[in-house]
């Protein structure tokens, strides 16, 4: 079975912070993650959609971490979805079925596995995820044997015409179907491809695939702390053998210390926490279900809690709560990100020129790459700061 996998989006809702599909979790890229979980689900083989920006770092990946893929950039971007898959499916035999994987969406392997067997008995499947409140995405009608008749986009609280909303792990048994569907729809918005799924459900059977298990997607810049949560699978402490731990140090239970850390004495790491490679934890130090990338600095008397930063962070005598923080970061003394609201309100987050609700009660700073941070430097609820921005020392932003 092979899959297309989307990444050829601009993931400029994600500034500054770049790329979602490189970003790393656990030490692997997005991407990795959820290839993986497809591969486990079934999908045999790739054809990986990228843009002109990402080709050559994912394709290095693809040969890094084994995964069994074509490259295919997408030649015009503006055709948005549709593009990038027709793109695609000029390396997908006519009569051979595929899959359709968004590239930041994590769901479990079952769900690959549940719409692969849908397309042996049926034109097609999509993936539905079961909810409990409104959320502001495509909902699924289906007839009463559970083939859909379309997908409503946003049909607002109360108008919902099911309780499953569609997620982007769409099955054909064809890849031609797909194909003609695609080059026969026509619209004036960036729909072109959900124009292609209607004709389809108007002229096949798809089967809706109830999927009620975990579902985690990246569209903004916070949800890089709940697709932290959501690729956890580490059920108990692993300390790498190299790692040096210091006596008086306190390691919890679910801890990862990856190869080459130094925990130095009197630190305390605990909850959902992973120190990536020749990272350092310094003197006093109190991590707290946090994600440190590889070759990093958290200094002495450091507290840092529910955060999330890349490779060659460095600070010390810094509080940093709830952020999410690039690569080359440094956060001079007495630093400290602000990530609660004097009025209790939810931290709105600017994105592309409006106020965003994150629905964060907490959320500190979103900081992108080789930023520098001065001392005593304060940064608000929900602020963004530029790639190699200087902040002042004794600034407040």
């Amino acid at each position: 079975m092979k899959g297309i996998f989307l990444c050829s989006g601009s993931s400029s809702r994600m500034a500054p912070l770049g790329d979602k599909n490189l970003m790393e979790y656990y030490g692997k890229p997005l991407c990795v993650h959820l290839l993986q979980r497809a591969m486990k689900g079934g999908v045999t083989s790739f054809i990986i959609v990228t843009n002109s920006s990402n080709r050559t770092a994912i394709a290095k990946i693809v040969v890094e971490w084994k995964i069994p893929a074509t490259i295919a950039e997408q030649q015009d971007l503006s055709a948005g979805m549709a593009g990038g898959i027709s793109d695609a499916l000029v390396h997908v035999s006519p009569n051979d079925p595929v899959v359709i994987i968004g590239g930041n969406d994590a769901v479990d392997p079952s769900a690959y596995a549940d719409v692969i067997a849908k397309i042996n008995k049926n034109d097609g499947a999509i993936l539905a995820k079961k909810v409990t409140e409104y959320f502001p995405g495509g909902y699924i009608s289906v007839n009463e044997k559970g083939i859909v008749r379309r997908i409503i986009e946003k049909p607002g609280a109360g108008n919902e015409p099911s309780n499953m909303v569609n997620i982007v792990c769409h099955g054909f048994a064809r890849a031609k179907n797909l194909s003609d569907a695609l080059q026969d729809a026509a619209s004036e918005a960036d729909d072109v491809y959900e124009v292609a799924l209607q004709n389809l459900f108007e002229n096949g059977k798809y089967a809706v695939v109830e999927y009620e298990k975990s579902w985690q997607a990246v569209k903004y810049p916070w949800h890089v702390l709940d697709m932290k949560k959501a690729l956890w699978s580490i059920p108990n402490k692993r300390i790498h053998p190299s790692a040096e731990v210091h006596s008086s140090a306190v390691i919890g239970d679910e801890v990862i210390l990856d190869a080459g850390v130094r925990v130095m004495p009197f630190a305390t790491v605990t909850g959902k926490t992973y120190i990536g490679q020749n990272s350092l934890i310094g003197n006093n130090a109190l991590i707290i279900d946090s994600h440190v990338e590889k070759n990093s600095t958290i200094g002495n008397a450091t507290e840092m809690t529910r955060t999330t930063v890349g490779h060659n962070f460095s600070t010390h005598k810094s509080y940093i709560g709830d952020s999410i923080i690039g690569d080359s970061v440094n956060m001079g003394a007495f630093s400290c990100t602000a990530n609660m609201r004097l009025d209790q309100q939810t931290v709105r987050v600017g994105i592309k020129g409006e106020k965003t609700d994150s629905g964060k009660e907490k959320l500190g700073a979103i900081i992108g790459d080789g930023a520098q941070i001065g001392i005593h430097a304060s940064l608000m609820p929900g602020v963004k700061i530029e790639s190699l921005a200087l902040v002042p020392p004794r600034a407040i932003v």
